[in-house]
């Protein structure tokens, strides 16, 4: 296999967090009817050779060490067999997004035959269908049948999956699994840093590096007893909650065919908001990276005899998700340079959003390949011309660039990249009142969205925040402005989609500064404030009422793909219109 190049569908269901798993309701299930050949032709077609899915262990899988789990393995692995045979015929492999071992609810009636292999308890984490909270047991991987059930559940995954491409293992932060897993420092669901103690004493006693490693070492055991090809990529997310970067107390316990897949831009450091330095923390088009993080990490690996893979997002981030793509040509260039330069074996270019198919997706695997020119200018302007064919690519790449400056003035923060408003802002309805200290929400879920935007305020002040917008809304008309006059002689289907979604880009920015000048006005509310209010009404009025049809033009817009909704779509922009014109009356 060439560069390993890992996408998935923007339709295909990720699965959440809920009280009562539903085998039926689980991607392992489901992608077979998601990944059509038509939608496997077209990732192929851009340029990828493999897909990801999400999979749960101890669905997939019926092990006799514990056979009370996976006695529904069948539905999976039959649905599993018929993608990777079609994918194969695309010249696709099927790739495995796991954690394992993970969690049970503390009430799953597993616990009452098998207390032994239960360790830390995680209390009241928010269930993703918003139901309610969950309590959940982890298993103890310092328990022998634990160890022995990984190493088992692996060998039979290969043996019954003989085509599977590979898993990618995470073993930090996300969901529940092993006693120390979302233990150390780590993120609270709103990006609050949170320092958490393991409540199992076993697991207590021992290195966070020997638990992580050992996990990856059973599963990979597991995996080479049934098949000497299939390849396991063990991803780095979040083992800087135990350990300084580069995490070298992990990299260095990892066996020598395991494939380090260390993530690309987080721990970088860059300017934004005129804020020196701001911590890049999590995936990012705005900076181009690498981080110096991922320079150490690829440096450890390479010195430990490993192979190495990038985790990135080159579509679109939690910056502004409900788009297809943030046109940086220019940052996805620098992105695809280093891979190209240094002995990277492939990506995972995508999240469970970030995933649809635009600019951004052909332009780096564009620049990834040989064909394109080694330089930036070069080559930026090669792939204009090519993708956009009777463009100025001149005048496309200064658009580019001028959307990449823009993007430095947005609150790049852990809290605002979680529950800012800039994903909904398009549909999200002030009031002339005071506020009803009801939180927004989460930005990549389709919350109950309430007034209280606190939330998302940790990193940068409010002030900061609206002069920010400020700034990018303009520069990123500007940049729209660019684009038109380099697209004026170009009516393909690409130039015309790209632009479109550029536009959207600069009235979610737009909208997004608008939502918060009415917050500012309804912190202190009161009724002379009326007229400013209906200021900022009408503004906004005109940024709606512009981009309506844009966005009816185009269904991708509006849509995340995390919450399997659309945040903003033509009926919701109708609705705040009116809403709108009666405030104003």
């Amino acid at each position: 296999m060439d560069t390993i190049r890992i996408w998935r569908s923007s339709y295909s269901p990720f699965g959440e967090r809920k009280r009562v798993e539903d085998d039926r309701e689980s991607e392992t299930f489901i992608a077979e009817q998601v990944y059509t050949d038509d939608e496997l032709s077209k990732i192929a077609g851009a340029g990828f050779n493999a897909i990801w899915i999400h999979g749960l262990l101890h669905q997939i899988v019926n092990s006799p060490v514990l056979p009370e789990l996976g006695t529904n393995c069948d539905l999976h692995l039959n649905a599993l067999r018929k993608l990777i045979d079609r994918a194969a015929t695309h010249g696709l492999k099927v790739f495995l997004y796991m954690q394992p071992p993970r969690a049970l609810p503390t009430d799953h009636p597993f616990w009452e035959k098998h207390p032994e292999a239960g360790g830390h308890i995680e209390e009241r984490l928010p269930a993703d269908d918003s139901s309610g909270t969950i309590d959940y047991r982890c298993f103890c991987t310092s328990q022998p049948i634990v160890k022995e059930y990984l190493r088992s559940a692996s060998e039979i995954l290969a043996s019954e999956l003989p085509g599977l491409g590979g898993i990618i293992m995470i073993t930090a932060s996300e969901y529940s699994s092993h006693c120390v897993a979302r233990c150390g420092m780590t993120l609270g669901a709103m990006g609050e840093v949170i320092e958490v103690d393991t409540t199992c004493p076993r697991c207590a006693k021992r290195e966070p590096a020997e638990i992580i490693s050992e996990i990856i070492t059973l599963m990979r055991d597991g995996i080479r007893a049934a098949s000497d090809t299939m390849e396991i990529l063990a991803w780095n997310w979040s083992w800087t909650f135990y350990y300084d970067k580069p995490c070298r107390e992990v990299i260095e316990r990892l066996p020598k065919d395991v494939i380090l897949m260390t993530g690309f831009e987080r721990g970088g450091k860059q300017d934004y908001c005129g804020r020196k330095d701001t911590v890049v923390d999590e995936y990012s088009i705005s900076y181009a990276g690498p981080s110096e993080q991922c320079r150490e990490a690829l440096v450890a690996a390479n010195e430990c005899g490993l192979r190495t893979a990038t985790k990135l997002q080159f579509g679109t981030t939690h910056e502004l998700a409900t788009v297809a793509s943030l046109p940086l040509i220019g940052n996805i260039f620098r992105k695809a340079d280093f891979m190209r330069r240094n002995k990277i074996v492939g990506f995972m270019g995508c999240w469970n959003f970030g995933n649809m198919l635009s600019a951004n997706t052909a332009a780096f695997n564009y620049f990834l390949s040989g064909d394109a020119p080694s330089d930036e200018t070069s080559a930026l302007q090669a792939f204009a011309a090519d993708y956009m064919p009777g463009c100025e690519p001149s005048k496309a790449m200064k658009a580019w660039y001028t959307f990449a400056a823009a993007m430095l003035n947005y609150p790049f923060g852990i809290s605002y990249l979680y529950a800012g408003p800039t994903n909904y802002s398009l549909a999200y309805i002030s009031r002339p009142e005071a506020l009803n200290d009801i939180s927004a929400g989460r930005a990549w879920l389709d919350d109950k969205r309430g007034d209280d935007l606190s939330g998302c305020l940790n990193d940068f002040s409010l002030d900061e925040v609206i002069a920010g917008f400020e700034k990018l809304s303009a520069m990123w008309a500007e940049g729209v402005s660019q684009f038109e006059t380099a697209l004026s002689g170009c009516d393909s289907k690409n130039a015309v989609s790209e632009l479109t979604n550029a536009k959207v880009c600069g009235a979610a920015f737009h909208s997004t500064l608008n939502t918060f000048k009415f917050y500012k006005l309804r912190l202190d509310w009161a009724e002379e404030k009326i007229e400013k209010y209906k200021s900022i009404a009408k503004d906004e009025l005109a940024v709606l009422e512009a981009i309506k049809p844009v966005v009816a033009s185009d269904k991708r817009l509006g849509y995340h793909s995390e919450a399997h909704a659309y945040m903003f779509n033509e009926e919701m922009i109708q609705e705040k219109i009116n809403a709108l014109k009666k405030q104003i009356k």
